[in-house]
This record gives C-alpha cells, sequence and structure tokens, in this order.
C-alpha cells in the first residue's frame, strides 16, 4: 500500500510537470498562431456562432483549408475552449496541450510501476512532445486518441472484451490525424495476427470489434470519391513523379531510425523545430541503443513484440511522402522511441549501486534537459521563429482594429492565413464570413481545392495591391518590402504610417498612407478620373 501510495504521488508530481511544461505562457509562447491553428480556430468559433465552418458547411467530415483539408476531431474539440475563452491563441492551443498531458498518462497506464513512471516523465521532458504540444496540431490528439487505443489493445490480448472499445479508438484516431488513417489499420492487423490464438476463442467479440472499426471508416468512404481524402496525399507523395518508388522509401524509412536525425539535428522546417536542439536531447542516444539491446534480448515478451510492431509500422505513412524527416508525421515512431529511451535509462542507471549517486545522476540529466529546452524553446525559439507565427501580422491585426476609421489594403503574398487571422483576432461574425467570402466555394467543397484569395473584414481588405488604382484613394497600404519596394515608394509619393518587426528585430511589415490628393494633381490622367476613383 505504501509503495503504491508513493507511485500515485511521483504520477501526480510527473503530470503537474508535463502540464507546467505544456500550459506555461501557452497563449504567448509562440507568439502568436500557424496558419493551420488559424484555420482551425476559426471554423471553431464559425461552428459555434452559426452551426457551419467558414465557408458554410454544416457538419464537415474533413475541413477545407488554403488548398488542403484538415481532419475534423481537432476543430471540433476546439469549439470548447473556445467557446469558454473566446477565439483566442490559448483557446486554439489548449486542446493539444491536454493531448500531451493524456499522453503521459496513458504511457504510464501501458507500462505502470517505477519504469511507468520514468516512461512518462521522459515522455515528459522529450523535445518533440512540449514543442508540439504547445501547437494546435491535430496530430497531436491524433496520438492521445491512438495510444489510449493501443492502451486497450495491450488489455485485449489478456481480457478480450476490450477488444471493441480499442478497435472503436483506433477507429476514431484515423478521424484525427492522416498517419493514422494507415497506422490503425496496420496495428489493429498486426496485432491481431501476433495473438491470433487468443482472438480465435473470442470470435464474436473480435467480429464486433471489427464493425466497430468498419462503422467508423464510413465517412471516409463518403467522400472517398470526391478528392478530399486523398488530397493531402496525393499534395505530398512521389508517386507518379518519375521516382524509383522502392528506392525511395527504402531511403525515407531509414531516415527515421537514423541517431542524426532523432538526437543531433533539428527538424529542417523551421516552423517544425527549435534552434540547435533534435526531436530528443543529445544525450539520451546513449539508453537509446540501451534500450535497444533490453528490449532485443526480450523480444518473446508479449509487450516487446508490440513495441516492435509499432516501431515498424510507424514510419510508413511519413515515408511515403516526398520529405527527408518529417517530425510532425512520426509521432507514434517518436513515443516507441520515448520508451525505448526509458528502458535505456533504467539500464544503465540500475548498474549504479550507489543509491545517491544514482539519483544525482537522474536529478541532473534532468535538469540540464530542462534547462536546455528552456533555453531553446522560451528564449532562441520564441524571437528567433516568430515570424512562423506570422508575430507582425497579428500586431497589425492590432492597429487596424485601434484605426477602424481608416482604411486599410493588406498584400497577401506571403502570408495566405492573414485574412482569417484578421477575421479570428477581430471576432468577424461568421455568418457574414460566410455569406461574404466563403459562400462561392461551398458548391465544390470536397472536389475542389480553389480557396479565397480576397477578403474584405471591417475597414480591412486583404488582396494584392493594385498600383493603378489603390494609390489614388485614401487608404493605407500594408506589406513585407518585396510587395511594397522602395522604388514604389517614391514613385506613388507614399508615406510611412507604421514598420513592424518580428522578436528578431527583422522588418516584417510596413504601412504606408496614400496621398491622393498630391498623386491626383500630378496626374496625366486628369482630375475627373481621380475624383471617381475617390
Amino acid at each position: 500500500m505504501v509503495v503504491k501510495l508513493k507511485i500515485l504521488l511521483l504520477l501526480i508530481g510527473v503530470l503537474l510537470l508535463a502540464g507546467i511544461l505544456r500550459l506555461w505562457q501557452l497563449g504567448s509562447v509562440p507568439p502568436g498562431l500557424n496558419v493551420d491553428e488559424v484555420s482551425e480556430g476559426y471554423n471553431a468559433y464559425s461552428l459555434i456562432k452559426t452551426g457551419k465552418d467558414r465557408y458554410g458547411m454544416a457538419i464537415p467530415v474533413i475541413f477545407k483549408s488554403f488548398g488542403s483539408y484538415q481532419p475534423p476531431i481537432y476543430t471540433y474539440l476546439t469549439t470548447i475552449p473556445v467557446l469558454a475563452f473566446g477565439p483566442t491563441a490559448f483557446a486554439v492551443k489548449i486542446v493539444s496541450a491536454l493531448s500531451g498531458i493524456a499522453v503521459v498518462f496513458f504511457t504510464f497506464l501501458i507500462i505502470r510501476g517505477r519504469l511507468g513512471l520514468l516512461a512518462g516523465l521522459v515522455l515528459t521532458i522529450s523535445p518533440w512532445a512540449i514543442f508540439f504540444s504547445r501547437m494546435g496540431t491535430e496530430a497531436n490528439i491524433g496520438l492521445a486518441i491512438f495510444i489510449a487505443g493501443f492502451y486497450f489493445l495491450l488489455k485485449s490480448a489478456k481480457e478480450t472484451a476490450y477488444f471493441p472499445l480499442a478497435a472503436f479508438l483506433l477507429g476514431l484516431a484515423t478521424h484525427a490525424y492522416y498517419s493514422e488513417r494507415i497506422l490503425s489499420i496496420l496495428l489493429l492487423t498486426g496485432f491481431v495476427l501476433i495473438n491470433y490464438k487468443i482472438y480465435l476463442k473470442s470470435k464474436k467479440l473480435l467480429f464486433i470489434g471489427l464493425v466497430i472499426f468498419g462503422l467508423t471508416q464510413l465517412p471516409h468512404l463518403a467522400i472517398l470519391k470526391s478528392g478530399a481524402f486523398t488530397r493531402r496525399l496525393d499534395q505530398v507523395t512521389y508517386f507518379n513523379r518519375g521516382i524509383p518508388v522502392v528506392r525511395e522509401f527504402v531511403s525515407q524509412y531509414s531516415e527515421y531510425f537514423s541517431p542524426r536525425s532523432l538526437f543531433f539535428e533539428p527538424d529542417d522546417q523551421v516552423s517544425r523545430s527549435m534552434p540547435d536542439l533534435s526531436v530528443f536531447y543529445r544525450w539520451m542516444v546513449v539508453p537509446f541503443f540501451f534500450g535497444f539491446a533490453y528490449l532485443i534480448r526480450n523480444y518473446k515478451d508479449g509487450f516487446v513484440k508490440s513495441l516492435f510492431l509499432l516501431a515498424l509500422i510507424a514510419p510508413i505513412p511519413a515515408a511515403l511522402t516526398t520529405d527527408p524527416f518529417y517530425s510532425l508525421r512520426v509521432f507514434e515512431l517518436l513515443w516507441t522511441f520515448s520508451i525505448v529511451i526509458s528502458i535505456g535509462i533504467w539500464v544503465l542507471l540500475s548498474k549504479v549501486k550507489q543509491k545517491t549517486l544514482r539519483y544525482t545522476i537522474f536529478l541532473a540529466m534532468l535538469f540540464i534537459s530542462l534547462l536546455s529546452f528552456y533555453v531553446n524553446y522560451f528564449v532562441l525559439y520564441k524571437f528567433e521563429r516568430s515570424d512562423t507565427v506570422r508575430f507582425s501580422s497579428t500586431e497589425l491585426i492590432k492597429i487596424t482594429k485601434e484605426r477602424q476609421n481608416e482604411k486599410f489594403v493588406v498584400d497577401l503574398s506571403r502570408d495566405i492565413s492573414i485574412g482569417v487571422r484578421t477575421a479570428l483576432y477581430r471576432r468577424y461574425d461568421p455568418a457574414l464570413f460566410q455569406k461574404e467570402i466563403g459562400e462561392p466555394f461551398l458548391d465544390k467543397y470536397y472536389s475542389s481545392v480553389d480557396y479565397e484569395k480576397e477578403y474584405k473584414i471591417d475597414n480591412v481588405e486583404v488582396r494584392a495591391i493594385n498600383w493603378k488604382e489603390d494609390v489614388y484613394k485614401d487608404q493605407i497600404l500594408v506589406g513585407d518590402p518585396l510587395a511594397i519596394s522602395q522604388q514604389q515608394v517614391d514613385e506613388h509619393k507614399l508615406k510611412l504610417e507604421f514598420e513592424l518587426k518580428d522578436l528578431s528585430e527583422e522588418v516584417s511589415l510596413r504601412g504606408y498612407s496614400t496621398n491622393p490628393r498630391q498623386k491626383c494633381l500630378s496626374s496625366p490622367l486628369g482630375s475627373v478620373y481621380c475624383d471617381r476613383l475617390q
């Protein structure tokens, strides 16, 4: 009883640490929302206000967004915090943060005991797990549902009554993120084959579970012919691109087992990584190999077989794409490796016979890890990568709201989300958005990837700047240095009104007021044309 109480208290401590790392300054770090988060947030807001998404679609099977589609579960769940807190950055990200904490909890349930606590702690402090839990990403809720399904699948090997629940959760995960569409089928099939003797004794439960899984796939079948179901794969796969498929698959697949990608180098895309920090800490490479060595020696154990099965199938969806190491698509693999690392740490610490030294080493590595994450995320990432969440665009929205009596034309060449971002932060009426902007795309919601490229929201127009007409109107033109060059400023006699910098002090946006009176006086087009433009 004393041991169980101690483990319970330690588990609470681990969960509290997981909560702190995922929730502290969630609304301000990162200092904004990325494109996908903006879309999820405004769709959730629109669902609350009208029962439809921003295009006017009621109960979408999958959400249309910026030339692609977003799995639905995250957006539907986000309606709850948006209803409670309003359309804020915190509300958009909280579902992902809570999903990260849930994964830690289910990790403990799967392994149990002191090793379960260690596995939960490793997951709690792993850079990838914290980083993506603080991002409003569908992949995180997908992982949480998938791992919950994996937990009940493991339980079903001992008590088959859990199989239908496991099948339901794995089926539900396919609506949370794209990778799970493949992984759920592979895991369910592989696990049943490994444990076929057990399930043959409970054929009825096996049948019920498979039927339930099949029923969860019906929404996918409903849009199968529309193009929406396979749109994302078509965008990222190397099929039909003249590339040797087998060679490319093997190359991409093996990259996800590379220590270089896992421990030493950040993800190539800056929006998915922190400066100088990979998905795991560098010191974890040693216990990683010790953990795998231990698992290989115990390969006959049922849980070890299941872990190996998950490790083998987890990179498959990502390996079907052109991206060399796309951490967002392999959360199940990274979760598996977190377990392997925790086993390796357990093995290594068990070799240290002196208890005080063992705890000293453990606490030192914990402190070093947390310090490293703090520096790389809360300091370097916040300031060096603020452009990935369009910090300057968020600041611009504040200016347009403060200066409501002035008209703004905002160029969207480098930020396709600025229109929806403005609607989200200014809480623009979704019913008006649907009617004025989204409605033309409703008829081909699932069959066409066309999306809105012009917005008129209160005193803000988001579109390309028309240099033949816009300079003759009394308004403020906003764009980055590429959209509005110094030559255009001089030629059209524009006046600098404000300058917005990202947190690295780089100029991102400039706002210029036009001088229509002076422009018209010097215009060869004549005052009649100028009057018409005014």
